[in-house]
């Protein structure tokens, strides 16, 4: 909200500049324009960052409601398609487990598309009433011990720390030419020992 406030506000300035100039012409008013432009184009792509981080289906409706709303839109950005199988009986998780379940799908995700050439894509979420699962797995290239216990995958990272930072567990399992699964288990209620196997 801070940011796109900052960018409406350059924009008013510089409709404001425009303005006080009499009849700016040529490469001025080429370049102004160009301007207000690029600032439209940033505010839209602004909402766009926003709406992928936390969509508001994920507060309005709830984890499992996202994490269909994330599929859908993980086909539609890159043709491949998604098997869901959502087993919850439970009340509607939120806070920060909801959270942290959600971003993790997405890095993951992020991770299929820019690694994994998978064809096909299977996300698994069971709710139970003291802990949650996350598998999600392609049918991509895999990945090698090596990849899974590096630190130079950003993602990689990401994903391990949410985990912890809920007490959580991983499991990273890839196989060269069959594809790759990554598997996140979350207590609910207290906190309690955590590891995490790559």
């Amino acid at each position: 909200d801070e940011l796109g406030q900052a960018l409406t506000g350059l924009k008013l300035d510089l409709s404001w500049v425009k303005g006080r100039l009499a009849k700016p012409q040529g490469d001025l008013a080429e370049r102004l324009q160009a301007l207000m432009s690029r600032v439209d184009g940033t505010v839209d792509a602004v909402r766009r960052i926003a709406t992928e981080l936390r969509p508001g289906v994920l507060d309005l409706l709830g984890l499992v409601a996202a994490i269909e709303w994330q599929a859908q839109e993980f086909t539609r950005r890159t043709g491949i398609p998604v098997d869901l199988d959502i087993r919850s009986d439970q009340a509607p998780l939120e806070g920060a487990r909801a959270t942290t379940i959600f971003r993790i799908l997405q890095e993951t995700l992020t991770n299929v598309t820019r690694h994994a050439a998978a064809s096909r894509v299977r996300i698994a979420f069971v709710q139970a009433r003291d802990q949650l699962d996350l598998e999600v797995s392609d049918n991509g290239r895999g990945i090698s011990q090596t990849e899974t216990a590096g630190s130079r995958s950003l993602g990689l990272v990401g994903i391990r720390e949410r985990a912890i930072a809920c007490g959580g567990t991983l499991e990273i399992q890839g196989e060269p030419g069959v594809g790759t699964t990554v598997r996140v288990r979350l207590p609910l209620g207290q906190t309690g020992e955590h590891e995490v196997v790559a």
